[in-house]
C-alpha cells in the first residue's frame, strides 16, 4: 500500500523500510490501519526526537514537526474523496 517511506518528503522504497504502528504496540493494533512504511532513519527521528504522527483516516498521516508544523502524506494512488 505505502510503496515507500510515510515521512514528509521521503521517497525510500517500501522493501527497505520498517513497518512502523502508528499507536505503539502494545496499545495498538497490528493491522494495516495501524501500520505504515518508514524507512530506518525515518523510523529513529519518530522515536528520538519530537516528531509525532496519527492517523486521520483512510491511511492518511498528520506528522507535526518538534516546532508544531504540520504536514500530511497518503499512501501512492491515494483516490481523493473530494466534492
Amino acid at each position: 500500500r505505502d510503496q515507500h517511506c510515510r515521512f514528509p518528503g521521503c521517497s525510500v522504497p517500501a522493501a527497505r523500510c520498517d513497518l512502523d504502528h502508528t499507536i505503539p504496540h502494545p496499545d495498538g493494533d497490528t493491522t494495516a490501519d495501524n501500520l505504515h512504511c518508514l524507512c530506518r532513519r525515518h523510523h529513529r527521528i519518530k522515536h528520538q526526537t519530537g516528531w509525532h504522527v496519527v492517523n486521520i483516516g483512510d491511511n492518511e498521516l498528520e506528522w507535526t514537526s518538534p516546532a508544531g508544523r504540520t504536514y500530511r502524506t497518503k499512501p501512492p494512488n491515494t483516490l481523493d474523496h473530494a466534492a
